[in-house]
């Protein structure tokens, strides 16, 4: 196996992107990797952190900005910030533009945390983590939120209410 140089860690805003950066910080470390953190802008997630009224006022660099600048505060509220990550934002399907990122990036391995959907909510929802190991050019490490628990000090009510850090 190649050692990855360029880690792709794809963050939703969610406490469960947080453990699958502190992962791929470690991978990093060993193998003395550049991290990119992406954040894929959905439509709720833009409205939610702007305004209508900024929206309409701003260009797609100045939203893109203000996105990284909360990624930004987000690592730094939980100290997982390095010398070699950069932050990306892209518009549209989560899946789709991490798999494109992939290529466009040149990253060679992808860390990202599942949300541990099953049943009903995965039938109804999908799974992007499972779109993703299923089209991706690289290698996917996919972590089980359940087993990063106390490591990053949340509650089954914390998953269950949809905790995002903001």
């Amino acid at each position: 196996m190649k050692a990855p140089t360029r880690i792709l860690v794809p963050i939703d805003m969610s406490v469960f992107s947080v453990t699958a950066l502190q992962y791929a910080e470690d991978i990093a470390e060993h193998f003395g990797a550049e991290i990119l953190v992406l954040h894929i802008a959905e439509e709720e997630d833009v409205a939610a952190r702007i305004s209508k009224k900024e929206r309409e006022q701003m260009s797609r660099k100045e939203i893109d900005q203000r996105l990284k600048s909360a990624v930004a505060h987000m690592l730094l509220d939980h100290n997982v910030v390095t010398h070699s990550m950069r932050i990306e934002v892209r518009h549209g399907s989560p899946a789709e533009e991490i798999v494109a990122s992939v290529t466009d990036l040149h990253a060679d391995l992808i860390v990202m945390c599942t949300h541990g959907r099953s049943g009903l909510s995965h039938i109804l929802m999908g799974s992007v983590a499972e779109k993703v190991v299923r089209t991706a050019t690289c290698p996917v490490l996919t972590l089980k939120p359940d087993e990063f628990r106390e490591v990053i000090n949340v509650t089954q009510e914390d998953v269950t209410e949809g905790l995002h850090l903001t």
